[in-house]
């Protein structure tokens, strides 16, 4: 075997070592996660909104998640006590979690609330297949490594729809969000309890999917230039 095809397989054992601890700390991470998770360590950053009466003398309930009120309520200090000598601090409330119930079903019963269930569900169903989407990238990534292929087509089309995935996903979330606040202001029209409704974009989320989306095009190109060089030689 000539030295640069020697050079050359010492290279892909290298990259492909590299590769495998790249996804053992994915794995690895993932894995603590949803260990987590399912301790009740860490929560969802967007809950849903549900359905419920369970604690309640009502019979039917919503719930809505992360509701800002008025300026006056939410924005009052309370002292903390307790705390060492010399030490002083004061909490804040930002967001309340509001459960609203009701004898009768058809008070909470409205277009808004079934479009916030309908958002919810397409969301986290678009989450799902974006995380299948991302695995089998993954997967079919190394595979193809190891066959000496680096930018395999259905990897790049896989990634750009896990990219899309993630911007749609997150825009159904912020929707969602507005109407459920849209749905406490009605809900809680002429009391005291003034919830604000405010137009909020998760562009963290956007970014991170656009990203995606740009990487897959990224690889497109690539694979367009490695089959010219291959047509060439």
């Amino acid at each position: 075997m000539q030295p640069r095809q020697v050079s050359k397989l010492m290279a892909k054992k290298a990259a492909i070592t590299r590769i495998r601890t790249l996804y053992a700390i994915f794995i690895g991470v993932m894995v603590l996660c949803i260990g987590l998770f399912f301790l009740n360590i860490i929560n969802p950053a967007d809950p849903l909104l549900t359905v419920q009466a369970d604690g309640h003398d009502k019979d039917y309930g919503v719930i809505i998640t992360d509701l800002h009120s008025s300026p006056g309520l939410y924005r009052q200090s309370h002292d903390v006590d307790g705390l060492p000598e010399g030490i002083e601090a004061t909490a804040t409330v930002r967001s309340f979690d509001v459960n609203i119930t009701s004898d009768d079903s058809r008070q909470l019963d409205s277009s808004k609330a079934r479009w916030c269930m309908w958002l919810q569900v397409f969301c986290v169903l678009a989450g799902i297949a974006m995380t299948i989407l991302i695995v089998m990238a993954l997967i079919s990534f190394y595979i193809n490594v190891r066959r000496g292929k680096v930018f395999p087509k259905k990897n790049i089309a896989w990634l750009a729809w896990a990219g899309v995935l993630m911007i749609v996903m997150s825009l159904g979330m912020d929707v969602s969000t507005y109407l459920e606040q849209s749905l406490a202001l009605e809900l809680l029209a002429d009391s005291t309890w003034e919830p604000q409704v405010t137009v909020q974009i998760h562009h963290t989320r956007i970014v991170f999917g656009l990203t995606i989306v740009f990487m897959a095009e990224i690889f497109k190109i690539g694979r367009q230039m490695q089959e010219e060089q291959e047509l060439t030689i």
